[in-house]
C-alpha cells in the first residue's frame, strides 16, 4: 500500500474512535530536500508517525510541537517554515542540515477543512487523478481553504476562485503539482496556493507468476504501485504466492489477456520464460499502448521475437529489462527492472547522482511572484532552529 494510502486508513480508524490527529504536509521547497511537495505524516495521538515529510530530520521537530502549533491558533492550519540553509551549529546538532527551505501545513484532523480533504482523496483512491488546491497563505482568508477538482467535478471553498480553477485544470492535464502566486485576486488578496495533483497508484502488470517474479512483486509494492500478476499456470498463479498484489489473474489458454486491465498509464513486465506465450500476448499488449514494456530475456530473443511477428518494437519497449548493475539472483534482477522502471517513469536516464550536472530533483513549477504582503508574513518571525510560523 502507499503512504497516502496508509495515511487515509489511519484517519478512517481515527475518524471511528472519534479522535483527533494532526495532518503534516509539505507544500513548498526551496533548495535541497529529501521529500517535495505533497509529502504527508499523519501524527497520532499515541505518538505514532504514519508517511514522511523528510529523509528524518524534521520529523521529530514536528512531531513535538505540532500539537501546540495547531492548539495555539485555535485548530486554524498553520504553515512552519523550517529554514536548513544557515551554518549555525544548533541547526546541524538538531539533524536540521537538509539546505533548504522547507514549507509545512499543519492542521487537525476534526477541521471542517482537514475532513473535506480526507473524504475527498477517500473518493478519489482508485477513480483517476485529481487535484487539491490549498491556500498557504492569504492576506484574506484562512490558511487551508481548498478547492477540489477531478475529471467530473469541482467544489470547496475556493470553487468560485477563476484563477485557482485555471491553475487546477492546467495541473490535471499536465499531471503536475505548482505553487502559485496571487496578487489582487478578487477573493483572495495576495495569496500563495499550492495546486497539488494526485495521480492513483501506479499499475504494474506482471506475466509471469515464477519465483523471479515474488521479489519484483514485492518491491513495487514497496513503492506503493498496484501490480497485478497474471499467469496461466494455477499451481503458479496463487494469492498466497504474491500476498502484496492487488490482484492475480490465472489466464485462460483462449483469451489471455480477457481479465487484464492495461491501458496508457499501465507498466508491462514480461517474464512468462515461455517464448511460445510471449509471441501471444505481445501484439495484443502493444495494441493497449501501455506506457512501458519490459522484457527479460537477452537482447537477441526480443528482436527474434518482434522480427517473426513483422512488428516494430516501440520506444516504450525495454529489451532485455532493467538497469545495468551486474545482477545475478532474482532480487538484484528485481531491483534492476524497478529500478528502470522508476527512472523511465520520470524521464530518467538511471546514471550516478554523483555525475549529474543538475540538482537532484526537478524544479517545482511557480507561477507568479510573491507580494511584499505576503513576504512580510513569510519573515515576520525567526524563532530557534530558523523556523517561521506564518498563520
Amino acid at each position: 500500500m502507499n503512504e497516502l494510502g496508509n495515511i487515509l486508513d489511519t484517519w478512517f480508524s481515527l475518524e471511528g474512535e472519534n479522535q483527533d490527529a494532526v495532518l503534516a504536509t509539505v507544500v513548498h521547497v526551496k533548495g535541497s530536500a529529501y521529500r517535495r511537495p505533497g509529502a504527508r505524516m499523519l501524527l497520532v495521538p499515541d505518538g505514532r508517525r504514519v508517511g514522511s515529510i523528510s529523509g528524518g530530520c524534521l520529523e521529530g521537530e514536528i512531531s513535538r510541537k505540532a500539537w501546540w502549533f495547531t492548539s495555539q491558533s485555535n485548530h486554524v492550519p498553520v504553515v512552519r517554515i523550517y529554514d536548513t540553509t544557515s551554518d549555525d551549529d544548533a541547526i546541524w546538532e538538531f539533524g536540521l542540515g537538509c539546505n533548504g527551505v522547507v514549507q509545512v501545513l499543519l492542521e487537525r484532523t476534526n477541521s471542517p477543512s482537514a475532513r473535506a480533504l480526507f473524504e475527498f482523496l477517500h473518493e478519489n483512491r482508485s477513480a483517476g487523478p485529481a487535484v487539491v488546491a490549498t491556500v498557504i497563505r492569504s492576506t484574506q482568508v484562512e490558511a487551508g481553504q481548498r478547492l477540489f477538482l477531478n475529471q467530473s467535478r469541482s467544489h470547496g471553498a475556493l470553487a468560485g476562485c477563476r484563477q485557482i480553477m485555471v491553475h487546477a485544470q492546467t495541473a490535471l492535464e499536465s499531471k503536475s503539482s505548482r505553487f502559485v502566486f496571487l496578487n489582487d485576486d478578487p477573493q483572495l488578496g495576495d495569496a500563495e496556493v499550492f495546486v497539488e495533483w494526485i495521480g492513483p497508484p501506479q499499475s504494474l502488470v506482471v506475466f509471469g507468476a515464477g519465483h523471479d517474479a515474488v521479489p519484483l512483486v514485492r518491491f513495487a509494492a514497496e513503492l506503493g504501485w498496484s501490480v497485478t500478476v497474471a499467469d496461466g499456470r494455477p499451481a503458479y498463479a496463487k494469492v498466497e504466492r504474491f500476498p502484496e498484489a492487488q490482484r492475480v489473474v490465472v489466464m485462460p489458454h483462449q483469451d489471455p489477456l480477457r481479465d487484464v486491465v492495461i491501458d496508457e498509464d499501465t507498466v508491462v513486465v514480461i517474464m512468462t520464460h515461455n517464448y511460445p506465450l510471449d509471441g501471444r500476448l505481445l501484439p495484443e499488449i502493444l495494441s493497449r499502448k501501455p506506457c512501458y514494456i519490459g522484457m527479460l530475456g537477452p537482447k537477441n530473443r526480443a528482436e527474434r521475437l518482434f522480427n517473426e511477428l513483422n512488428l516494430d518494437p516501440p520506444a516504450t519497449v525495454h529489451a532485455p529489462v532493467g538497469l545495468d548493475i551486474g545482477c545475478d539472483t532474482p532480487a538484484a534482477v528485481a531491483l534492476s527492472i524497478v529500478a528502470e522502471v522508476q527512472a523511465a517513469l520520470k524521464n530518467r536516464q538511471g546514471g550516478k547522482l554523483r555525475q549529474r550536472s543538475g540538482p537532484i530533483h526537478a524544479p517545482a513549477f511557480e507561477a507568479g511572484n510573491a507580494s511584499s504582503s505576503l513576504q512580510g508574513l513569510a519573515e515576520a518571525v525567526r524563532p530557534a532552529f530558523c523556523e517561521t510560523t506564518v498563520q
